[in-house]
């Protein structure tokens, strides 16, 4: 009895354990008329951690970021072409179901053709620190028919870790959409 109870409680705390880090995982399996991405990152947490050893002695801060990220997934489309209004309309539902699901709308652009949208899931985690995320989710769609983005982050996330990573992976411009850099002054 005492083995069945343990294995028990094992198993439950396995299932807690992963149904408290899929809380931030969000698919974009079923974005409609799109083909194959031009390029696909899935970093389950085996490579994660993988990633997180061999930046400690490389990098302590890169480190530090991933320290609580136990999923990120990025899917990039090139070229969707007449794909654009079911794409859009995807990211639509997609908004309506993160916010239905607790997530928040830290960004919402939709300026000269660019729809971004970046979404945030505060943990429920009462022990964390506080500011942290169970996810973050980027959606950047093109309505001249370029380019998608997708880009999934889940885990324990720290925010200020995770901006320390986007600057040292040189990712800043990447935010240039939602805060465009003012052009330099010409005056003297």
């Amino acid at each position: 009895m005492e083995r069945n109870g343990t294995w028990l409680i094992g198993a439950a705390a396995l299932a807690f354990a992963g149904a408290a880090n899929a809380q931030g995982y969000f698919s974009f399996d079923t974005i409609p008329g799109l083909g194959e991405p031009t390029v696909q990152i899935d970093l389950p947490p085996a490579l994660l951690g993988f990633v997180n050893e061999a930046a400690k002695g490389a990098n302590p801060e890169v480190a530090n970021a991933l320290a609580g990220v136990q999923n990120v997934r990025v899917r990039v489309y090139d070229d969707i072409g007449d794909n654009v209004a079911a794409v859009n309309k995807f990211v639509e539902e997609t908004s309506a179901t993160l916010e239905r699901d607790g997530w928040v709308a830290a960004v919402r652009v939709r300026d000269g053709g660019e729809n971004v949208r970046i979404y945030m899931k505060p943990t429920t985690d009462r022990s964390a620190a506080p500011g942290t995320l169970d996810g973050l989710t980027v959606m950047v769609t093109h309505d001249d028919g370029g380019e998608a983005v997708f880009i999934n982050v889940a885990g324990a996330i720290q925010p200020a870790e995770l901006g320390k990573l986007v600057n040292a992976v040189g990712m800043n411009s990447v935010f240039n959409v939602a805060a465009p850099t003012p052009a330099p002054s010409t005056a003297q």
